[in-house]
C-alpha cells in the first residue's frame, strides 16, 4: 500500500503544479521510484491511495506502468489519514504481512531485517527506523517500540515512513473517519502487541515533504556519471545560460534561466522563467489558485497565467507578502498586506512623498487599497547586505556612502516636505515608542539570557539612552534602514520597507545602517563613514561619535528582540544567525561609552559564549 493523497502543502506553490508523487528525483518521479522498489522487492500487487490531483497521478500510471506490478488505485473524496486509508483499503488486504510506505520519501533499503524482525518479535508491526536524521521521537528498547513522542533526541529515532505490517492492524483503527496510524499503533501496544523497531545499517532515507529535502534528496543520490558543476539539475528541455549564478538547483522540464539569474539551492517549476533572484522556487501563475491579488495584478498588467512566472520572496519581520512576478523581459514586485495596520496603506503616498523629496525609491506601478494590493517596480535583488558582502573595502565604502546620501535627503528635503503637506506619518519616537521597544528587547531576548532583576537594571539604563535621543535632532527617518532594505542598481541606492517612517533622531537611521549585523563594519570602517557623512552635513546635523554609539545600543537592543521574536517561527528562524554579529557590535559600541554598567557585562558574556559556541 502506497500512501499518495497527501495536500504536499509543505512544497507549495510547487505542489499546486504538481503532486508530490509526480515530483521528479533525477528525472525519475518519486512514485516510480517507490514502485520500482516494490517490485526488486517480489511485490506482484500494489495499492495507491488518492486524494489531491488524483487525475495526473491516474494518467501517468497509465502512460508509466511499472512492469510486473497490478496497481490498484484507491480513491478518497475527503482526506482519511494513514490509518484511515488502510482501513479504506481493506478489501485489498489478504492474511499475509504487507508493505505500507510514503509515497515521499526517497530510500534504499534491505528489506530483509524487516522481515526477519516481524517473525522474531511475533510482531504486529515492523517499523523501520533511522537513527541520524529527522525529527528523532521515537524510542526503541530492546528492537520494540516503546514511545512515539521521545523527548530524549539523543536516543530518539526517526520513523522513516517505511511499514511491515500484519493485517490484523485493521482492529486497532476506529471505524469510521481520519485516523493516524501511529494512534493505531499506541493502541496496539497498550492492548499488548509488539512493534518491532529496525535499524538497517547502510541504508539511506530522506524526507522529500519540504524543498530543503528535495533538493538534498538530489545532491545526496547524485549518480557519479551525471555529476554537474555545484550540483545543477536541468530535466527535460531546462535552459540554463552559463553566465547564471546556479548553484544547487533542479530545474524541472522547460524552465528557463537567463544570464541574469541568481538561484542558489532552488527549485525551477515547470516551464518557468524567472528574473533576477529566485530565493527558494518559482511556478507558472496558471498551475495558482485563483485569487483576487493575484488576478487583479495580472488582469491590471495585461499578462496571461500561462506565460507568468511567480517567483515568492523571502518572509520578512512584517504582515506583507512579497512575490516577484516575471513575463517575457518584465518583471514587478507584488506586495500584498494587511489592511488592518494603517501604516502599510500608506506606503504608496510615502513613495510620492519621498520621491518628491529627491529620495531614491521604487515607482508604484498599481494601488489598490481595497485588495492590500500594490505593484511595486523590480529594480533587481542586488541589496547593499549583498553586494557589500562581496565588495572590496573601496567600494563598500562609495556604496554605503551612497546609501549615506539618500538618507540625508530624506532627513533634510523629506522633512520639510512632511511639514509642509502635513502628511500622515506613524507616531514619532517619543517614550512609547522607546518604551515599546526596550519591552521586545526584554521579552524576546533578556528573559531568556539573564534573570529578571539584571533585564530590569538593563531597561533602566536603556531608558536613559531614549531621554537623549529624544533631546537630539529630530527628522523624517526610516526607521528599519538596515542594509536588506537598500537596494543597489546603476550604484544608486533605493530605499525599500519604508511604510514605518516617522519622526525621530537622524542618529537612529546612521546607526541602523552603520551597526547594522547584516554588515558586521569594524569601528574603524564606522569611525570613516561617520566622519563622511558629518563632511556633507551643516554644521548643526552633524552627529557625534557618542550619539551614534547610544543610537547603536538602543537599534541593536530592538533588534536583537526582533531576532529573538523572529527566531520563535520557524518561517523566519533565519533571523537567529545574526544574534552574534548583533553582540558583538554592541559590545563594540559600549567599549567606547561610560554608561551602561550591567548592559556591558551581560553582552560581553553572551559574546564569549557564542564565540565558544562557534569554536565547539
Amino acid at each position: 500500500v502506497i500512501l499518495s493523497a497527501g495536500l504536499g502543502t509543505r512544497l507549495r506553490p510547487l505542489s499546486f503544479d504538481t503532486p508530490k508523487p509526480l515530483m521528479p528525483l533525477w528525472g525519475e518521479p518519486l512514485l516510480n521510484r517507490v514502485l520500482t522498489t516494490m517490485s526488486s522487492w517480489g511485490v506482484s500487487d500494489v495499492l495507491i491511495n488518492l486524494h489531491y490531483m488524483p487525475d495526473a497521478i491516474f494518467s501517468h500510471l497509465l502512460r508509466q506502468p511499472v512492469r510486473g506490478l497490478r496497481v490498484n488505485l484507491s480513491y478518497e473524496p475527503e482526506l482519511l489519514g494513514t490509518g484511515g486509508a488502510l482501513r479504506h483499503a481493506a478489501w485489498f488486504l489478504n492474511d499475509a504481512p504487507f508493505w505500507l510506505v510514503n509515497a515521499d520519501i526517497v530510500f534504499q533499503v534491505d528489506p530483509r531485517p524487516l522481515l526477519t524482525s516481524l517473525r522474531k518479535h511475533q510482531a504486529l508491526a515492523a517499523l523501520w527506523m533511522v537513527p541520524d536524521r529527522g525529527p528523532c521521537t521515537v524510542a526503541v528498547r530492546d528492537g520494540l517500540v516503546v514511545d512515539f513522542h521521545s523527548s530524549n533526541r539523543t536516543s530518539a529515532m526517526t520513523f522513516s515512513g517505511l511499514h511491515l505490517l500484519q493485517p490484523g492492524i485493521l482492529r486497532y483503527l476506529p471505524p469510521q473517519g481520519p485516523a493516524s496510524i501511529i494512534q493505531a499503533y499506541e493502541s496496539a501496544i497498550r492492548h499488548g502487541a509488539s512493534l518491532a523497531g529496525v535499524t538497517v545499517p547502510g541504508s539511506y532515507w530522506n524526507d522529500l515533504g519540504t524543498p530543503q529535502g528535495y533538493l538534498a534528496a538530489h545532491a545526496e543520490t547524485r549518480p557519479h556519471a551525471r555529476r554537474g558543476s555545484r550540483g545543477v539539475i536541468a530535466g527535460a528541455g531546462a535552459t540554463l545560460a552559463r553566465r547564471a549564478d546556479l548553484c544547487n538547483l533542479v530545474a524541472w522540464p522547460g524552465s528557463r534561466a537567463g544570464a541574469e539569474l541568481r538561484a542558489h539551492n532552488v527549485i525551477l517549476g515547470r516551464g518557468t522563467r524567472p528574473r533576477h533572484h529566485v530565493p527558494n522556487c518559482a511556478v507558472l501563475a496558471v498551475y495558482l489558485p485563483h485569487e483576487p491579488v493575484l488576478d487583479t495584478a495580472l488582469s491590471r498588467l495585461g499578462w496571461s497565467r500561462e506565460k507568468t512566472t511567480v517567483v515568492p520572496l523571502e518572509p520578512r519581520g512584517s504582515a506583507r507578502v512579497f512575490t516577484r512576478l516575471c513575463c517575457a523581459c518584465r518583471s514587478v514586485i507584488m506586495m500584498a498586506y494587511r489592511r488592518e495596520r494603517p501604516e502599510n496603506s500608506r506606503y504608496p503616498a510615502h513613495t510620492a512623498l519621498l520621491q518628491s523629496a529627491g529620495v531614491d525609491v521604487p515607482s508604484i506601478i498599481l494601488d489598490e487599497p481595497r485588495l492590500g494590493l500594490v505593484l511595486l517596480e523590480d529594480l533587481g535583488a542586488d541589496s547593499l547586505e549583498l553586494l557589500a558582502d562581496r565588495a572590496n573595502t573601496a567600494t563598500r565604502h562609495r556604496l554605503l556612502w551612497n546609501a549615506m546620501a539618500n538618507m540625508r535627503r530624506m532627513h533634510i528635503q523629506g522633512t520639510r516636505l512632511v511639514k509642509l503637506q502635513r502628511a500622515r506619518l506613524e507616531p514619532g519616537f517619543g517614550s512609547a515608542l522607546y518604551r515599546w521597544e526596550r519591552e521586545l528587547f526584554r521579552h524576546w531576548f533578556l528573559r531568556k539570557h539573564c534573570p529578571a532583576r539584571t533585564a530590569a537594571r538593563i531597561i533602566a539604563e536603556l531608558a536613559q539612552t531614549a531621554e537623549l535621543l529624544a533631546q537630539s535632532r529630530q527628522c523624517l527617518i526610516h526607521r528599519d534602514l538596515q542594509s536588506s532594505n537598500i537596494l543597489i542598481r546603476h550604484d544608486r541606492a533605493y530605499f525599500i520597507d519604508f511604510q514605518g517612517m516617522r519622526m525621530g533622531a537622524a542618529s537612529y537611521d546612521l546607526a541602523s545602517l552603520l551597526y547594522d549585523p547584516y554588515l558586521e563594519l569594524a569601528e574603524p570602517a564606522i569611525d570613516r563613514l561617520l566622519r563622511a557623512y558629518n563632511d556633507m552635513a551643516a554644521p548643526g546635523q552633524r552627529i557625534p561619535a557618542d550619539l551614534l554609539r547610544h543610537a547603536a545600543v538602543e537599534r541593536l537592543a530592538q533588534a536583537l528582540g526582533a531576532y529573538g521574536r523572529l527566531g520563535a517561527n520557524p518561517a523566519t528562524d533565519r533571523f537567529l544567525r545574526f544574534i552574534p554579529p548583533a553582540l558583538r557590535l554592541m559590545e563594540n559600541a559600549l567599549e567606547q561609552l561610560n554608561d551602561y554598567h550591567v548592559l556591558r557585562q551581560v553582552v560581553r558574556s553572551l559574546t564569549q559564549y557564542c564565540a565558544h559556541r562557534t569554536e565547539d
